[in-house]
């Protein structure tokens, strides 16, 4: 009976049913056993993904904890240093009031301490002897004026190692807080030499007239400080710098942050050295050397470092001593410090390490309990299990074989397709879907053979395109003029050029060649598009230009050489193409160099020890040849002494792409060469700017045709 591949299932699964009545008792206890098996695979599963799940929240919570706990404590040294800052500028505040206002202060002194004792906390004057060998009785009124600002050091002192104002006449009011208590110690070379106006906190304050801190330093009592310093005014303008020392170890106590196992805390400066650490040994300890964190061996603990330096604010996973922590860090930005803390991963994966076992435990049990059940349904279906199992199998191996046969004959058809011989044809009469299959593969087989014959021609049509193009290439690469022999070697000047096309042939040239024995004529261009349709305007406007330059050579009119090429390239020009051209002539006995440019870039010229400098026409610059005929041009000139370099290249060296499509610009290429060596070749100079930009292009692909000249003039 014809049937197709549906019914025969059905059929087979009517035959099954009857089966299944007798099979239920072995199927259960079969699926017990398996269900046992399932148990104890699920228990393993759903522990590891309660561990996962709870390591991951830990981590979270803890990454979240953390990055609060580093922002609160970085926090809290801002204020500290805020509250410094205010200090430092109600009391420049002050001092430009006592100065600005002399009639509403009295005249007063202040101990000298080249004359007497100054105790801890007390403000006093110091004079060095140059300045007061040099001074007048206006310096000394000063003093006498400014000394009204004892009554705010006095208060200001309790809280700061040191409250000082410094005058730009040079004398010195401060009041300095010994620890110890008791009589300050002051050198000879202090009350002698001391001059407020050579100090770095002084300069930093009147350079930048606005508040600023200091790097940190060692006082003389061996305080790790850092110094805000503002200036102050009076009616004649700047008149001094007030500052306060602030013992930057005390502000880092106040953080309360203490060090453990796994545990401990830092402060990073902007230049990678750790200022203060919990820490007494290992990496993130304090070092006596000169230590820059982001040069560690760590490469991610580094990494961090250059984050927390560029003032950034993060938790991450790093390696520290050998052992995986996590890393908090956030910006203190009124100094340019990170405050970073690290934690062990075992605080981290304790919870989630706890709930496994729990799970695991719990699990186990309940795995116990149903092998019991299992057993007992086993040992009743083993024998019922033994009587169909034969029977079963009986059936399945005659189904099998009435239902593989077509298919077999179908997959040793396609194998035999598959080696090569495509006027395979399958035969196959089974009046179903397998049959449609085996008539579907023959016509695959036809489509096929059809499709490589096709894609054999277009290979054959692909290849003979390749070849015509890099034949092209090579005669355009033939095309532009060479160096050597004729152009190396000159005792007047050094000339070197190149061009390296975006796509098999380009559109950008460049030519040099002599007018007459003293002139040189050097020409770099870019012709609109890119190709082949670019490739042949390209030798059009190269040899109408130079056909028209070496014929007007005894006039030296050359703005009316390319108006002439102007026109006669807009002969024609349906397709609208035109080019840009930088044409110009060196005068190799006098060192005039008359161009005339045409809507192309602006060279760059280099002179002596000066920057680059684009040589720019007066005026608007001139249009591109081939747009308008009758158009007339602009000719200028200027004078190149021995050693001079005029640097020409076309769009393609500044409009060069990164992979985050940022342009190479002016200012890369200018910088690029502002660092050559002036003296150096030129074809060494163009080879390492070619490097720059190949550099700067990394992986992404060539936009556009890159030329390049370099002419250097050596004098006659």
């Amino acid at each position: 009976m014809k049937m197709d591949i549906r019914r025969r299932m059905r059929l087979v699964a009517l035959s099954g049913g009857v089966l299944s009545f007798a099979g239920l008792l072995l199927i259960v206890c079969v699926g017990v056993f398996l269900a046992g098996g399932k148990v104890t695979e699920r228990r393993n599963i759903l522990a590891e993904s309660a561990s996962s799940f709870v390591g991951s929240f830990a981590g979270e919570q803890t990454r979240r904890r953390l990055s609060a706990h580093v922002t609160d404590k970085a926090q809290l040294v801002e204020r500290e240093i805020e509250h410094t800052r205010q200090d430092a500028e109600s009391l420049a505040q002050t001092m430009s009031l006592i100065l600005s206002k002399p009639e509403h202060y009295a005249l007063r002194a202040l101990p000298d301490p080249h004359r007497g004792t100054i105790l801890s906390g007390e403000p006093y004057l110091n004079v060095s002897d140059a300045v007061a060998a040099g001074s007048g009785e206006d310096l000394w009124q000063e003093t006498e004026l400014a000394a009204n600002i004892a009554d705010t050091l006095i208060p200001l002192g309790r809280f700061y190692t040191g409250v000082f104002v410094g005058s730009r006449n040079g004398w010195l009011i401060a009041a300095d807080t010994n620890p110890k208590g008791g009589e300050l110690r002051f050198t000879e070379k202090f009350l002698a030499s001391y001059d407020p106006r050579e100090m770095n906190w002084y300069k930093l304050a009147a350079e930048k007239g606005a508040t600023v801190f200091t790097d940190l330093y060692v006082d003389t009592n061996g305080n790790r400080c850092i110094t805000c310093a503002t200036p102050f005014f009076d009616a004649q303008g700047f008149a001094g710098v007030v500052g306060i020392d602030c013992n930057a170890e005390e502000i880092y106590l106040q953080t309360g942050s203490t060090g453990g196992a796994t545990s401990a805390s830092f402060i990073l400066n902007r230049d990678g050295e750790i200022l203060f650490s919990s820490k007494s040994e290992g990496m993130l300890a304090v070092s006596e050397k000169k230590r820059d964190l982001r040069q560690c061996a760590e490469s991610d603990l580094a990494l961090e470092a250059a984050a927390m330096t560029a003032g950034k604010s993060d938790v991450q996973l790093v390696t520290v001593d050998g052992q995986e922590v996590y890393l908090a860090y956030a910006p203190m930005a009124s100094l340019g410090w990170s405050f970073g803390q690290i934690v062990g991963q075992t605080e981290v994966n304790y919870p989630a390490q706890y709930a496994r076992d729990s799970l695991l435990g719990q699990m186990r049990e309940f795995a116990d309990d149903l092998q019991g059940v299992f057993l007992q349904l086993s040992a009743g279906g083993a024998v019922l299990l033994l009587i169909l199992l034969g029977l079963v199998l009986w059936l399945s191996a005659k189904a099998s074989e009435h239902f593989v046969r077509p298919i077999l004959s179908l997959t040793e058809g396609v194998k035999e397709i598959a080696q090569g011989n495509l006027d395979k044809k399958l035969e196959i009469k089974t009046d179903d879907e397998i049959e449609l299959l085996a008539n579907s593969v023959n016509a695959m087989t036809v489509d096929l053979k059809a499709y490589m014959e096709n894609l054999s021609r277009a290979t054959a049509e692909k290849e003979r395109i390749a070849t015509e193009l890099s034949v092209a290439r090579k005669i355009q690469a033939g095309m532009l003029p060479s160096v050597a022999p004729d152009f190396s070697g000159q005792p007047s000047f050094e000339l070197d050029a190149g061009m390296t096309p975006a796509k098999e042939v380009g559109g950008d040239f460049y030519d040099f060649y002599m007018l007459d024995e003293n002139r040189l004529a050097v020409t770099v261009a870019d012709v609109s598009g890119k190709g082949v349709p670019a490739a042949l305007f390209m030798v059009v406007a190269k040899t109408v230009l130079q056909n028209f330059a070496m014929a007007a050579k005894s006039r030296g009119d050359f703005a009316e050489v390319v108006a002439h090429a102007n026109d006669r390239l807009c002969e024609g020009n349906d397709q609208m193409m035109f080019v840009t051209v930088f044409f110009g002539v060196l005068d190799l006995r006098t060192g005039e160099f008359v161009y005339v440019n045409a809507g192309h870039n602006p060279p760059l010229v280099l002179r002596g020890g000066q920057e680059p400098c684009y040589l720019m026409p007066e005026g608007k610059p001139d249009k591109p040849l081939g747009v308008m005929e009758g158009r007339a041009y602009q000719q200028c000139s200027m004078t190149l002494t021995s050693g001079d370099m005029i640097f020409l290249y076309t769009d393609g060296v500044t409009e060069a792409i990164n992979e985050t499509a940022e342009l190479y610009g002016e200012e890369r290429l200018k910088e690029a060469l502002s660092g050559i060596d002036r003296n150096a070749p030129i074809s060494e100079t163009l080879g390492s700017l070619r490097e720059s930009i190949k550099s700067f292009a990394g992986n992404a692909e060539q936009a556009d045709d890159i030329t390049m000249l370099g002419l250097r003039y050596s004098g006659n």
